[in-house]
């Protein structure tokens, strides 16, 4: 009989307004909702950010330490029965902030971005490194890495980098790193082990001044990309080229509703497994807004539902469609609610998980 977990990265150095555990792992109940604490894995510093490999049973999760120069990858096994992690290795990022982690499509590559809080020329200052993963699942030392901003970027800028996300595409010619920083999402051809970090035939997306891509996932069909941006707060809708690596911006709504004027900045965005939703989360309206998508992969704005908590980080829908499960990173740790697959509207449960600083929210079904 399968068993559904759910791992939960926790901030435990420095997160107000309390000290999370590192890793949580929780057993997921798929007709209910419920979640029921399985292990935690607590020798870790900071795990922001996680991503699963579910078919090899291994868990990755990004270091995220602004006062260090240098973050960390680590790689755990997952117990199938227990979902209990145990430690393979870890390498360094070769950046700071390490904030996000994406596989190739094959799965035999993950890339990690480096947000970058250290001082403008700090080395080792890689906006995004990839590293080869092992027959036994830990990760070798990074082979390609690229730096965004300085004389050595990979293309001209005067603006600080801020990578927060590097997605392949679905064939997996293309790697994307959105640079928040730069308002830019830079194209590179995903590198074959040991090879460099090239750009593609079309280096960069430009975004508008102070919009901040954050986060960006492709539709089911391949032929759409979502990006949501968290600094003026909208979604846009990127049509894709697989030969060119173009991505062109064709469509973008607010993330927020008209008049509201208070602080707020987005971060997650997700496509619906069946392609006919996206979610965003707003952190200072608590919202997850909720989007239609079309058979053209246009957008038309559904509305929002409250996040049950301060400044939802991450949100994940579990793998049957019917629940999702938002982190508040801020306060109210993670709120549980139903979803209805027929017009993707969320309900609260009413159902919570009292954690201090979740981030980051992934699940893995194993038989």
């Amino acid at each position: 009989m399968s068993k559904t977990f759910a791992f939960v990265g926790n901030l435990n150095r420095s997160a107000p307004p309390g000290q999370g555990k590192g890793i949580s792992v929780f057993q997921f109940d798929s007709q209910t909702g419920d979640l029921s604490l399985a292990s935690e894995f607590l020798a870790i510093d900071n795990p922001g950010y996680l991503a699963i490999d579910e078919r090899r049973k291994r868990l990755y999760a990004a270091v995220e330490i602004p006062a260090w120069n240098e973050n960390l990858a680590a790689a755990f096994d997952i117990d199938p029965s227990t979902g209990a992690l145990s430690f393979i290795n870890m390498q360094p990022t070769l950046g700071n902030t390490t904030c996000h982690l994406g596989f190739d499509q094959t799965g035999g590559v993950i890339f990690a971005s480096n947000y970058t809080v250290a001082e403008l020329g700090t080395r080792p200052g890689n906006a995004v490194a990839a590293f080869a993963i092992r027959a036994d699942g830990g990760l070798d030392p990074a082979f390609a890495v690229a730096i965004h901003e300085g004389p050595d970027a990979v293309l001209p800028t005067t603006k600080r980098q801020h990578g927060h996300c590097a997605v392949p595409s679905p064939d997996n010619r293309s790697v994307f790193v959105c640079d928040l920083g730069l308002d830019r999402i830079i194209a590179y051809n995903v590198p074959g082990q040991g090879d460099r970090l090239t750009l593609a035939a079309t280096p960069y997306t430009q975004f508008p001044d102070g919009a901040g891509p954050r986060h960006m996932t492709f539709h089911p069909n391949g032929k759409q990309a979502y990006v949501i941006n968290e600094l003026n707060c909208t979604v846009s809708v990127l049509d894709y080229n697989p030969e060119t690596a173009q991505l062109t911006i064709v469509q973008t709504l607010p993330a927020l509703p008209d008049g509201f004027s208070e602080t707020n900045t987005c971060a997650e965005i997700a496509v619906s497994s069946d392609g006919r939703f996206l979610y965003g989360s707003n952190r200072g309206h608590n919202s997850i807004v909720t989007y239609a998508i079309s058979e053209t992969g246009r957008i038309r704005l559904i509305g929002w539902t409250p996040s049950q908590g301060i400044g939802p980080r991450n949100f994940a829908i579990d793998p049957s469609g019917k629940f999702m499960l938002v982190a508040n990173q801020k306060g109210g740790g993670i709120a549980i609610f139903k979803r209805d697959i027929d017009t993707g509207s969320l309900e609260d449960t009413g159902k919570r998980v009292d954690l201090d600083a979740p981030m980051r929210i992934v699940f893995g079904t194993f038989n």
